[in-house]
């Protein structure tokens, strides 16, 4: 059970918050808010209350910066007479799209499954318009980085201060990373008063896989594969502009060597081969390489389905490996094989919630499935339309960056992102790793390519973050916010919000 300082940190998280707002530029102040909490506060804690998701560390944190956002980000005035210009961004009307099918998606499934279920004596309810609800709010919720960081984290600046939060969190995590490798996994323990997970999960070749504050030790391993990544990119980067570069190169290597320390196989396997993406190719065949690999993320369970992944060869190479390591591979894609037909039952709509999509005993109840994979949840709990739906908002960005990226100038910066972007989705295959700061990216890559101007080929201006316009949920998302008669905006404006 979390202690008392548990619930105080998150509570006062808030506070903190507001100390971010007041002392750094907004694009800064939001994407720390984003951060630091997912870093900091404790896991599988939280505050339920009827019709709206849980106030734990991934809530908590983007209603926070919501609030914040709207009260120090500055509104330029409506210029009278002058309607709002309508944006011409190509993809414009997919995102809406995305934006209005996982909203809707809820519905259909709450209807299509008001039966409750049946297993020996477990009993599992049937759907209703309050799960409807319930579902809508825990989406809203989980997209609003997404949203957030659209409007306010469209820029070159906000891309690589992104990069530098993964790199600097990293290097402060990393300290704490090797404390547990060699004492166990016990920070949490010993500050929130509980361990997240189960414990011999993270046992490892003899020793220990660290967890900090984070959930898992699956969640730490991909979050120093993206340290590195990020670290990389911002050494290519610096060589490229003719400054100095040696700092992110000995960043990239500690945290490498951190990596290989935090025994994350799948972490690793990516790390190495984006790595060498990051590294040494061109921004051209980087982006190339990034949306293959989100295509396919996109089509894995087509593809899985089919046949046409060759899961048995990877199972051979685990094998050669780990047999302990091979045959938890194989235990995930059985219950992948299983659950996959579980959800081809209920294909559009999904089961829901409550365990609905899971595999049970019909005699005794007991549950016979784990569900690991987040495509496989999204796909047995909202069926191909909130599956659609949540993965074409995470990988259109980056297709329209490939489709248009000859427009975007020569920096490394934003396909960066993209990369980290690309590194994250694979590993979503085989775990479940949505949190805030993925949709955050996602976020910031939508509103960069959407943007009229640079969808156009112009040179669009060096606007402040916090200065644009979102085209989010309902109304609001129907228009741009660029205004003929505004005034030129820059990096001049200065306080906070500026870059």
């Amino acid at each position: 059970m979390p202690n008392g300082f548990a619930y105080l940190m998150l509570f006062a998280w808030p506070f903190v918050a507001l100390v971010l707002f007041r002392t750094l530029p907004l694009h800064k102040a939001l994407i720390w808010t984003m951060m630091g909490g997912y870093l900091v506060l404790p896991s599988a804690t939280g505050v339920k209350l009827p019709m709206i998701p849980m106030l734990d560390k991934h809530s908590i944190p983007a209603l926070s910066a919501l609030l914040f956002c709207q009260i120090y980000a500055p509104r330029a005035p409506a210029v009278p007479g002058q309607p709002r210009a309508r944006s011409k961004a190509p993809g414009r009307g997919l995102i809406i799209g995305l934006l209005a099918l996982l909203l809707g998606a809820p519905f259909l499934t709450a209807v299509t499954n008001a039966e409750p279920l049946f297993y020996g004596p477990r009993f599992i309810p049937g759907l209703s318009l309050y799960d409807a609800f319930s579902m809508i709010s825990l989406a809203l919720i989980t997209i609003l980085p997404f949203l957030l960081a659209w409007r306010h984290l469209d820029t070159p600046e906000a891309h690589r201060e992104i990069l530098r939060a993964f790199v600097f969190g990293g290097l402060a995590y990393s300290l704490l990373a090797m404390l547990e490798v060699r004492l166990s996994p016990q920070l949490h323990t010993w500050i929130y008063g509980f361990f997240p997970h189960d414990f011999i999960q993270h046992i490892r070749a003899g020793g220990f896989r660290p967890v900090v504050f984070l959930s898992h030790g699956l969640m730490i391993g991909i979050f120093f594969c993206l340290s590195i990544l990020a670290a990389l990119v911002l050494w290519r980067e610096a060589r490229r502009e003719g400054r100095r570069a040696i700092g992110w190169l000995c960043a990239a290597l500690w945290l490498a060597v951190t990596m290989v320390m935090v025994k994350s196989v799948g972490a690793l396997a990516i790390s190495v081969g984006m790595g060498l993406v990051a590294g040494l190719l061109g921004r051209r065949l980087q982006v190339l390489i990034g949306a293959v690999g989100v295509g396919i993320v996109l089509l894995y369970p087509v593809l899985r389905g089919a046949g046409f992944i060759p899961v048995e060869k990877v199972y051979e190479i685990a094998l050669s490996y780990s047999e302990e390591r091979a045959q938890s591979l194989k235990f995930r894609l059985d219950n992948e094989d299983g659950l996959l037909a579980r959800a081809s039952e209920k294909p559009l709509s999904g089961w829901g919630g409550w365990g609905r999509n899971s595999l049970f005993d019909p005699v005794t109840g007991e549950e016979l499935s784990v569900t690991d994979g987040i495509w496989i949840i999204l796909i047995g709990q909202y069926g191909w339309l909130g599956y659609i739906a949540y993965f074409g908002l995470l990988t259109a960005p980056i297709l329209l960056y490939a489709r248009y990226g000859h427009r975007f100038g020569p920096s490394l910066i934003t396909p960066g992102v993209l990369l980290l972007m690309t590194a994250v989705l694979i590993d979503c295959l085989p775990n479940a790793g949505l949190v805030p700061y993925v949709w955050m990216m996602a976020g910031a890559l939508t509103g960069f390519v959407m943007q009229p101007a640079r969808a156009a080929g112009e040179a669009a201006p060096a606007t402040p973050p916090q200065e644009r316009s979102m085209e989010a949920a309902s109304s609001w998302l129907m228009q741009d916010a660029a205004s003929p008669g505004r005034r030129p905006r820059g990096a001049a404006d200065g306080g906070r919000g500026g870059t």
